[in-house]
């Protein structure tokens, strides 16, 4: 074999690799769906649509997802799910006043000790803290 064909060979391998690499990223990355704001803009929630192996692996869920609560200023993931099922389960409860400190997704994510909004802010109706 010449040093053309090695390199032609070694060419093709790492093309293959490349391709299975980017093949197993776009499998494995959940994508963006939607957000939603805290009643005074101070966090967010993203909500991901699990990726294929995800949705492989969670086969009984009709509509799973991944959820990400971020501190809006300055940028801070605070907590992130694990899959969940969407389907009828799907409330935001923003239970940001004290002692309860949370923030509540259907009834399967839990994120707890999550600071306040502000600390001089009237409290706000039920309203707007549950759907």
């Amino acid at each position: 074999m010449t040093a053309v064909q090695r390199y032609q060979r070694a060419i093709k391998w790492v093309v293959v690799a490349l391709l299975l690499g980017v093949g197993l990223w776009y499998l494995a990355t959940p994508t963006y769906d939607r957000s939603h704001y805290s009643p005074r803009k101070v966090y967010r929630l993203d909500y991901y649509k699990a990726s294929r192996l995800q949705r492989l692996l969670h086969w009984d869920m009709r509509y799973p997802h991944v959820i990400r609560l971020y501190r809006i200023e300055p940028k801070t993931l605070l907590g992130k799910s694990e899959v969940v099922d969407l389907w009828l389960n799907g409330e935001i409860y923003w239970w940001l006043n004290p002692p309860v400190n949370a923030v509540q997704v259907g009834r399967d994510v839990v994120f707890e000790n999550i600071p306040p909004e502000c600390t001089d802010c009237p409290r706000l109706p039920d309203s707007v803290v549950m759907p």
